[in-house]
């Protein structure tokens, strides 16, 4: 009985494992159907999407770049096609990549004597960062072949695998020193610094402006912004399926095209331009020809210059070095950045301060030669041969007498003199689209922080005649020139003309814009203009008369630098209308010896060979 009673509770023992066992085998089958229920099923697009990730790779496809033209239409910028032979890694594998390696060094020493070109640009190192970063992309080997080396290519690359000719852009200057501060130049942008690195797997980069107008118009144009923008455009992409080792086996998945960039249309009018480059002449100096109607500029040349065609592909070290070693400064855009002491050009300027104090412009005081200010004294240029005599605001304007600016400006004050020159723009920047000095406004807060003295009669008579404490650009000279020829209207300059699509479409025109207006306008401005009409006819800048013109003028000249190492700064300012057009030029010249002799006539043969006025139409 013992023993059948042992027997049963075994059995019993025995079922009830068996129950549990089956149980948790049925629990432990019901999860791996969940998991991979949820792993087939509900993840199953994710894991397909990831895999696919790991499989598509998206190349950025750069836009081409827009080009750069005068407002005559001649191009200053633009592209160029570029013959590449490239190695194509995928293609020249040969098992090992050490064996691969060694073959694309053996090709390209091969092909690199074929060519004629000494040594080969490859080695075992770049080789490895290509394959390690970009294995689907080509590795340029030779850039820019030329025809003999196109045809030499072709011939011993037919049996070799893996190697192509590709054709790419790079950017060209057709006319060399034509501008080059204001057209500036590109480099290729580093994929580090770029904003959209992160959404391409294989990134191309664009070629981006580093300076001037290539730099200003570079980005696509921003809601709200009024300057031409969008050189650049747009660009597009391209989806490749790569095996696993990230080799691209040219299937392409899918395209989007690149938008390219938009022409630039420069209010440079290339004529100008070259004629005031050329009567520069390599001296250091600036031209600058404005609109008075509007306040394009036509011409901004700046001396010395560059040549644009050292900085494609880009510009070698040691060169740029040299340049900004060279105490000429060539890369100093003088036009729109140098900031020079204006002396008698500003006599004009204080003239309005003195109308429109009530001073009679026939008023007459006598010019000895010199001006006693406490214990200092102020020669006039009359002051060898006795003094000018009698002079009114015109004869004052016409001899450029120190001693009639000295003696009216401090009996009128210096803020009355301050109050003109800021109407002209002096101590603002001119709102120009590229960088530029905002020169210098003379003030009594500006004198103490630079001297710790305070102001006085000694330095409103240095203002009254264009030195002392006041800076102004040849861009702001020819502005404020350009304001008095036309009534008293302050433009805001432009360098950009239009913009213009790829179709030849219009999507962007500068429009005029007002900066502000001289402290005097219309009429009251006639005493001024008939002096400077008077400089040139009869005055310091009789050689700035140009037959068949009619150009009212002002010379001036300005001592800088340290007694033991005095120059002068040398200026003509004048403005003229020919068919209907009104323009004002501001000509300066460091080192010079006076504007009359120096700066006038260079103006004169710039008007004689760009207006042609002696000419029909």
């Amino acid at each position: 009985m013992k023993r059948q009673k042992g027997i049963a509770d075994w059995f019993t023992v025995y079922r009830v494992r068996i129950a549990l066992l089956a149980l948790l085998m049925v629990a432990i089958g019901g999860v791996l159907i969940r998991v991979l229920y949820r792993e087939q099923v509900e993840a199953g697009d994710e894991h397909r999407k990831a895999v696919s990730r790991q499989s598509i790779r998206r190349i950025r496809m750069p836009a081409r770049r827009g080009k750069i033209f005068t407002s005559d239409m001649v191009a200053v910028a633009e592209n160029r096609p570029v013959r590449n032979l490239v190695f194509y890694p995928e293609e020249m594998r040969l098992g090992l990549r050490r064996r691969s390696i060694d073959y694309m060094l053996e090709v390209s020493a091969r092909i690199a004597k074929a060519l004629g070109r000494p040594g080969t640009p490859l080695d075992r190192r770049r080789i490895e960062r290509h394959l390690n970063t970009s294995p689907g992309l080509p590795l340029v080997v030779f850039e820019d072949l030329d025809d003999r080396e196109m045809a030499l290519a072709l011939e011993c690359t037919r049996q070799l695998r893996g190697v192509d000719v590709e054709i790419s852009e790079t950017r060209t200057y057709p006319r060399g020193d034509f501008a080059p501060h204001i057209i500036g130049y590109t480099r290729m942008e580093s994929p580090r610094e770029a904003v959209d690195r992160k959404e391409f797997f294989y990134y191309i980069p664009d070629s981006v402006g580093r300076s001037g107008i290539e730099s200003r118009c570079d980005a696509p144009r921003q809601a709200g912004q009024t300057t031409a923008l969008g050189l650049r455009g747009k660009p597009g992409f391209a989806l490749h399926q790569v095996d696993h080792l990230g080799y691209i086996h040219r299937r392409m998945v899918d395209r989007e095209e690149p938008v390219h960039g938009n022409n630039v249309v420069l209010t440079l009018d290339s004529r100008a331009q070259s004629i005031a480059e050329r009567l520069l002449n390599g001296r250091r100096g600036a031209l600058v020809l404005v609109d008075a109607d509007n306040g394009d500029v036509l011409a901004a040349a700046t001396a010395p210059r560059y040549d644009l065609r050292n900085f494609v592909p880009k510009v070698d070290s040691a060169f740029y070095k040299g340049l900004l070693a060279d105490p000429d400064k060539p890369l100093l855009n003088r036009a729109f950045q140098g900031s020079y002491t204006p002396g008698s050009i500003l006599k004009p300027l204080v003239a309005m301060a003195l109308l429109a104090s009530g001073v009679d412009p026939t008023e007459e005081l006598d010019c000895t030669g010199y001006t006693n200010i406490g214990d200092a004294v102020i020669r006039c240029p009359s002051y060898r041969r006795g003094g000018h005599g009698m002079m009114d605001l015109v004869d004052g304007i016409t001899w450029s007498c120190n001693c009639y600016f000295n003696q009216m400006g401090m009996r009128v004050g210096d803020e009355a003199i301050f109050r003109a020159l800021g109407s002209a723009g002096i101590g603002k920047n001119t709102g120009v689209e590229l960088a530029e000095s905002h020169g210098t406004m003379p003030s009594h807060e500006l004198k103490k922080r630079l001297y710790g003295n305070r102001w006085n009669a000694y330095d409103t008579a240095l203002v009254s005649m264009g030195q002392g404490l006041v800076t102004v650009t040849p861009l702001q000279a020819a502005l404020f020139a350009a304001a008095l020829c036309n009534g008293g209207t302050l433009w805001k300059p432009h360098l950009t003309l239009k913009v213009i699509d790829q179709n030849g479409e219009t999507v962007w025109t500068r429009r005029r814009e007002k900066n502000g207006q001289l402290l005097l306008t219309g009429e009251k401005l006639a005493p001024i203009v008939e002096g400077m009409f008077e400089v040139v006819n009869t005055g310091s800048g009789r050689g700035g008369a140009v037959p068949g013109l009619k150009i009212c003028g002002k010379t001036g000249s300005a001592e800088v630098g340290p007694r033991s190492n005095r120059r002068l700064i040398v200026w003509f300012v004048a403005f003229t209308e020919c068919r209907g057009r009104k323009y004002a030029v501001a000509v300066m010249v460091e080192d010079g010896i006076s504007g009359g002799s120096d700066c006038a006539p260079l103006a004169a043969e710039f008007f004689r060979e760009y207006l042609r006025p002696d000419t029909e139409g």
